[in-house]
Protein backbone atom coordinates (compact mmCIF):
# COMPACT_ATOMS: atom_id res chain seq x y z
CA UNK A 1 0.00 0.00 0.00
CA UNK A 2 1.15 3.28 -0.90
CA UNK A 3 2.69 5.76 1.93
CA UNK A 4 1.97 9.58 1.96
CA UNK A 5 3.85 12.21 3.54
CA UNK A 6 1.58 14.83 4.54
CA UNK A 7 2.83 18.04 6.38
CA UNK A 8 0.46 20.40 8.65
CA UNK A 9 1.14 23.92 9.83
CA UNK A 10 -0.02 23.87 13.75
CA UNK A 11 0.58 26.51 16.15
CA UNK A 12 3.15 28.10 12.88
CA UNK A 13 5.49 24.85 13.10
CA UNK A 14 5.50 22.48 10.27
CA UNK A 15 4.95 18.97 11.61
CA UNK A 16 5.12 15.70 9.13
CA UNK A 17 2.83 12.60 9.50
CA UNK A 18 3.48 9.64 7.30
CA UNK A 19 0.31 7.77 6.57
CA UNK A 20 -0.84 4.49 4.59
CA UNK A 21 -3.57 4.34 2.06
CA UNK A 22 -4.44 3.90 -1.35
CA UNK A 23 -4.93 7.42 -2.85
CA UNK A 24 -4.21 10.71 -0.83
CA UNK A 25 -7.94 12.06 0.27
CA UNK A 26 -7.90 8.67 2.36
CA UNK A 27 -4.23 9.07 3.87
CA UNK A 28 -5.76 12.59 4.95
CA UNK A 29 -8.86 11.19 6.46
CA UNK A 30 -6.81 8.72 8.12
CA UNK A 31 -4.38 10.78 9.43
CA UNK A 32 -7.15 13.24 10.74
CA UNK A 33 -8.61 10.53 13.00
CA UNK A 34 -5.20 9.90 14.26
CA UNK A 35 -5.07 13.33 15.77
CA UNK A 36 -2.85 15.17 12.90
CA UNK A 37 -4.57 18.52 12.79
CA UNK A 38 -4.06 22.17 11.81
CA UNK A 39 -4.02 23.65 8.27
CA UNK A 40 -2.94 21.28 5.24
CA UNK A 41 0.08 22.80 4.25
CA UNK A 42 1.19 19.74 1.43
CA UNK A 43 1.06 16.25 0.55
CA UNK A 44 3.49 13.82 -1.37
CA UNK A 45 3.13 10.01 -2.04
CA UNK A 46 6.60 7.96 -1.64
CA UNK A 47 7.65 5.91 -4.36
CA UNK A 48 7.82 2.53 -3.93
CA UNK A 49 11.49 2.57 -3.06
CA UNK A 50 11.80 5.73 -0.78
CA UNK A 51 8.45 3.56 1.11
CA UNK A 52 10.44 0.64 1.75
CA UNK A 53 13.10 2.42 3.35
CA UNK A 54 10.41 4.19 6.03
CA UNK A 55 10.59 2.53 9.41
CA UNK A 56 7.03 0.80 9.98
CA UNK A 57 7.86 3.10 13.72
CA UNK A 58 7.10 6.50 11.92
CA UNK A 59 3.77 5.18 10.02
CA UNK A 60 0.54 6.60 11.27
CA UNK A 61 2.12 9.35 14.13
CA UNK A 62 3.18 12.82 14.35
CA UNK A 63 6.99 12.63 13.54
CA UNK A 64 9.39 14.66 15.73
CA UNK A 65 12.01 17.08 13.89
CA UNK A 66 15.21 14.82 14.81
CA UNK A 67 13.27 11.93 12.68
CA UNK A 68 12.38 13.46 10.20
CA UNK A 69 15.50 14.94 9.48
CA UNK A 70 16.87 11.38 9.97
CA UNK A 71 14.42 10.24 7.63
CA UNK A 72 15.19 12.47 4.99
CA UNK A 73 19.09 11.51 5.15
CA UNK A 74 17.87 7.76 5.07
CA UNK A 75 15.49 8.55 1.80
CA UNK A 76 17.87 10.68 -0.39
Amino acid sequence: MPLFWLVNEIDGKRHVFIQEAGVLIFAKLNASFAGFEGEFIEAHQLDATRARRVPKKMIGRVLPVEEVLALLDRLA
